[in-house]
């Protein structure tokens, strides 16, 4: 035992004498680090803006978090000693997404543009990093938005990606504007922030419940019971996750479904909304992994908002009757199907509490099944 307890001390002493040398090390290696690091920034920002000696961060800079474009960091870039204009940092959605550095005079001229990461389709939206791009920006007047087509040569076959890579430049020119007329003297610019919207995103079920259903005012809130039969079903190659009833001041108001099917890239979950007449009152994707600005834009109330005030019975089909998403045929698809069948398990739970009985044949319905295609 006593050894036991001796080897305990010794260890814990080599720890101590450890954790000590790593803090020592740290903070003498720590200044030397970030030196580096400056320097590698200095060498990129340099790219962007050649007329610039030396770059300092804003530490004052404020970022916007309620636009789509996230900025990053924001440099002032000097030229002995005096502030010329700015670096920024900035990233956004392409076809995937890009990393950005823009640098922009008081003027409000773009001075040059880089990437530090681009994820776009090789061959197509990978060729925005390549010069023969790039160098169209710099010497722009950027006062105005700036638009591919009359102010630069968009990418022939990646149009997303050309939008992109618009919108972050719109927009990271702006913010450095802003910032250089507010603290040093630059140009002003016309106009406010350039409106990028956010990308849609998926439904929480709380949400997706509220809006499928609202509550009433004055009215009891709806109450919804879960129809356990229906747990984790498989019905042609999806999965019924649950289903609920739905009922408020002693009436049925209808039934929901949350079905999961496949989609393009992954998976996609739709929640189906039917009242007692079998019609569709709405749907909600609740979770979908798919291309960004492309399938993901079934996630835009254009699309998913076209299922409401069909019939349960009603075939979705894509191109007879849905619209599909230009580029994202499969996806739309997928979500169609999961639609389909989320609304004929709610209407037919529907019909078990008094809503419209269930057709003879309303079993016999096709799904899209275009996954197995793709």
């Amino acid at each position: 035992m006593k050894q036991i307890i001796k080897l305990g001390f010794v260890l814990a002493a080599y720890a101590s004498v450890a954790c000590v040398s790593l803090a020592v090390v740290y903070n003498l290696t720590a200044p030397a680090i970030e030196a580096v690091k400056l320097a590698k920034a200095s060498a990129g920002m340099k790219i962007v803006f050649e007329d610039a000696d030396t770059f300092s961060p804003a530490a004052d800079f404020a970022k916007d978090s309620a636009s789509a474009i996230t900025v990053n960091a924001l440099h002032t870039a000097q030229k002995d000693g005096k502030v010329i204009g700015a670096v920024i940092e900035a990233a956004g959605a392409t076809y995937d997404k890009a990393v950005m550095l823009v640098g922009l005079d008081l003027n409000r001229t773009i001075t040059g543009i880089q990437f530090l990461s681009l994820t776009d389709t090789p061959g197509f939206g990978q060729r925005a990093a390549e010069p023969a791009f790039t160098d169209q920006f710099k010497g722009l007047e950027a006062a105005k938005t700036l638009e591919a087509g009359s102010d630069f040569d968009g990418i022939s076959g990646a149009t997303i990606t050309t939008k992109g890579v618009t919108n972050i430049v719109n927009y990271a020119v702006w913010a450095a504007g802003d910032y250089l007329a507010k603290n040093y003297g630059g140009k002003a610019g016309s106009g406010g922030a350039p409106v990028v919207e956010a990308a849609p995103a998926v439904f929480d079920f709380d949400t997706a419940f509220a809006e499928l259903f609202p509550a009433q005012e004055g009215g009891e809130k709806p109450v919804y019971t879960e129809a356990e039969e229906y747990r984790e079903k498989a019905v042609k190659k999806l999965r019924v996750d649950k289903v609920w009833t739905v009922s408020a001041d002693g009436k049925q108001l209808g039934a929901l479904a949350a079905v999961t099917g496949t989609s393009y890239h992954g998976t996609v979950s739709v929640l189906t909304a039917v009242d007692t007449e079998r019609t569709i009152i709405g749907c909600r994707i609740t979770d979908l992994n798919d291309t960004p600005n492309i399938g993901m834009r079934a996630l835009e109330k254009d699309f998913y908002g076209q299922f409401t005030g069909k019939g349960s019975d009603d075939p979705l089909i894509v191109k007879e009757g849905v619209d599909a998403l230009s580029g994202a045929t499969v996806t739309s698809a997928a979500v169609a199907d999961a639609v389909k069948v989320g609304a004929m398990q709610a209407a037919e739970a529907a019909a078990q509490k008094g809503g419209k009985a269930v057709p003879a044949d309303a079993h016999s319905y096709t799904l899209n099944e275009l996954q197995e295609e793709e």
